[in-house]
């Protein structure tokens, strides 16, 4: 389409170019002879209506070009405003069914987090291995905290762990699941001393509906004493 305007632009270009030489050829023609001046203004009359009859085609092209650009546009927004309501809907499907799904309540030994291997975690220096890891938490960890992300911090220097769990999209009532979900994950954890930090970074709907965040972050001074729950300002 656009080459088409842009070849139609140029060939109308060179014709009013032509036309425009025409004319002027036609103005410097002049003659004594009476009878041959009534030739050249014959000739000059049919020139003009000739030129009036292509400037009312060319305006009538150009208002149909425009009329079928306007067409376009707005059967372009007409299909993107489809579109926009098509991925809505899918955003309410799917946030329906995240919203849908409750998590569920953890009771302690059931994922026996204490075998994990994180021990081999701190020893690895394999970031492909790190990755499989922290999918693995993510996939094992998510009936109890939802849509969730999980992030492994490997301190080679103290051989320590930091464990940043991200659950996102939590109703107000999930929200308070997994509050008690990760009481139990840290108490189960207490005896992993390679953990010296675990936070949880929790997004959710408040009780009216307002998207709301809360931390929870527990850390130990050395591997020698419990998790503890850092107060937050």
């Amino acid at each position: 389409m656009t080459i088409f305007m842009f070849a139609l632009v140029v060939i109308l270009f060179l014709f009013f170019c032509y036309q425009l030489y025409v004319r002027f050829q036609l103005e410097s023609l002049d003659s004594d002879s009476p009878k041959m001046k009534r030739k050249i203004n014959f000739y000059k009359y049919q020139e003009n209506n000739r030129s009036l009859l292509f400037l009312m085609i060319a305006a009538i092209i150009f208002s149909l070009i425009l009329l079928g650009i306007l067409y376009n546009q707005d059967a372009l927004r007409k299909d993107n405003k489809d579109l926009e309501l098509k991925i809505e809907e899918i955003k309410d499907t799917k946030g329906s069914a995240v919203s849908g799904a409750e998590i569920e309540s953890y009771q302690q030994d059931a994922l026996k987090l204490t075998e994990f291997p994180w021990k081999k975690i701190v020893e690895s220096r394999d970031a492909q291995a790190l990755d499989n890891y922290e999918l693995q938490l993510i996939r094992d960890w998510q009936p109890f905290f939802g849509e969730t992300n999980v992030a492994i911090m490997i301190s080679q220097k103290t051989e320590t762990l930091t464990i940043s769990v991200f659950p996102t999209a939590l109703s107000f009532n999930d929200f308070q699941t997994a509050e008690k979900n990760i009481e139990t994950f840290v108490n189960e954890l207490q005896p992993v001393k390679e953990i010296t930090m675990i936070d949880f970074n929790c997004t959710y709907r408040d009780q009216t509906n307002k998207l709301s965040k809360q931390s929870f972050v527990y850390s130990r001074e050395s591997k020698d004493v419990n998790l503890e729950k850092v107060a937050l300002g």
